[in-house]
């Protein structure tokens, strides 16, 4: 049983069609809300062509139940969500926001690294490698070439202690620049300067209220790097802060880590990273939730950390609602805070991190949107991959597979 739209605004009459294999013995339609225990009512319609057809206006936020009685007991359903006026001009994207390929510590070049991902079911993604900006810009360039169906978005992950903070974890953590119109790496190689405005920080830092642990000139490294992507038009996610890295010790210092949190300009927090790392993830998501930072609120990010094209990509991913699917709706749904995180676990429900409005509509998306969606991705990856290795062209297969992936969507969403 399928119904077309799937997600609708409230307070709205919609005309709905429910496709349904056998129309006879129908005694009854009804509408349910999940949220609203007591709300229940049944349905005028008619059947015109096998289909049927009703109006119905929502009345509540949330999902809904579409149930069809027979005359011999049974009942089939299917599901639908009402968004307000706001969020029915959203769509949904789905991507991954942190992982490495040769022009660091990945394994795989980072035109691998983006087909991995679309074969995952991503929309957007970015090769962030470690004080690396290079990476990013060929998977841009390798995009445009091939016309490939997915945003690839320039970024680093930058190494705040500096680049031998690689190897030797100083306490200051990992920062991933999103979208960024030059390199942060790039802008340390003038020493002068760069210590210059450490200082000068250092120095507002030493008459700010801050943690009475925190070494204001150690951490005006992490405020050079977030002002930095900031001058430099980019968002600012906190990467793995509960990495447990040497010695048993936190590579970013708790005290840093809480204080980002609730006075600087981050516009995310990773909540889930890299698991075969130990990265106490479990954790990150209940402290940034119940920090408030004066600035805004900071939305929480699912990402892979891949180090190769077969590393762990579609197990952890982003949710984004942007007004549309480009580069700058995506910059502009971070900095919004409309992201929702998941950890799609082995055996068990994904686990959905955000504000509770979000991870509802993200918990209903993820079981009637994005399995057709993914299945759809997966094979315009397929293609793309089939095309390079053959040296053949599939422009009618793809373009196909395209138009199926259009009406999928507008036809889930009401316009």
């Amino acid at each position: 049983m399928k119904i077309t739209p799937n997600v609708v605004a409230q307070h709205k009459d919609v005309a709905y069609k429910l496709t349904l294999k056998n129309t006879s013995n129908i005694e009854s339609i009804e509408v349910l809300s999940r949220g609203d225990y007591y709300h229940k009512e049944s349905l005028d319609y008619t059947i015109k062509n096998r289909k049927i057809v009703f109006t119905y206006n929502m009345p509540c936020i949330g999902e809904f139940i579409i149930k069809v009685n027979f005359t011999y007991k049974e009942s089939k359903t299917v599901c639908l969500y009402c968004l307000d006026k706001e969020m029915i001009q959203l769509r949904p994207l789905k991507g991954d926001l942190h992982m490495h390929s040769i022009f660091s510590d990945g394994k795989a070049t980072p035109f691998a690294m983006v087909l991995a991902s679309l074969g995952a079911g991503m929309d957007f993604v970015s090769v962030t490698d470690h004080d690396n900006y290079n990476g990013s810009l060929q998977a841009i360039k390798k995009v445009t070439e091939h016309d490939i169906d997915i945003l690839a978005l320039a970024g680093e992950e930058v190494s705040v202690g500096g680049k031998k903070d690689m190897s030797i974890a100083l306490g200051n953590g990992h920062i991933l620049s999103i979208h960024a119109n030059q390199s942060i790496e790039d802008q340390r190689k003038d020493s002068k300067k760069y210590e210059a405005e450490l200082r000068d920080i250092a120095k507002v830092l030493k008459t700010a209220d801050i943690d009475e642990n925190i070494d204001p000139a150690h951490y005006a490294k992490n405020i050079w790097v977030i002002n930095k992507i900031k001058e430099s038009q980019g968002a600012a996610i906190l990467a793995h802060p509960n990495w447990v890295y040497r010695d048993g010790k936190y590579h970013l210092h708790q005290a840093f880590y809480k204080e980002m949190l609730k006075s600087s300009h981050l516009d995310g927090v990773e909540v889930f990273g890299e698991e075969k790392v130990r990265e106490h993830n479990n954790m990150t998501h209940l402290t940034a939730l119940q920090t408030t930072n004066k600035h805004k609120y900071l939305a929480p990010f699912g990402n892979s950390d891949a180090h190769d094209s077969d590393h762990e990509i579609g197990e952890r991913f982003t949710i984004l609602f942007a007004k549309e699917k480009s580069t700058s709706g995506i910059v502009t749904a971070i900095k919004d805070g409309l992201a929702c995180a998941i950890f799609k676990r082995a055996n068990y429900e994904h686990q959905f991190i955000g504000k509770d409005a979000l991870a509802q509509y993200t918990y209903f998306l993820i079981k009637e949107y994005y399995p057709k969606h993914s299945s759809l991705k997966s094979r315009l990856a397929k293609l793309y991959m089939d095309q390079l290795i053959n040296g053949e062209k599939f422009e009618r297969k793809i373009q196909i597979v395209k138009e199926r992936l259009e009406n999928h969507s507008n036809s889930f969403f009401q316009s």
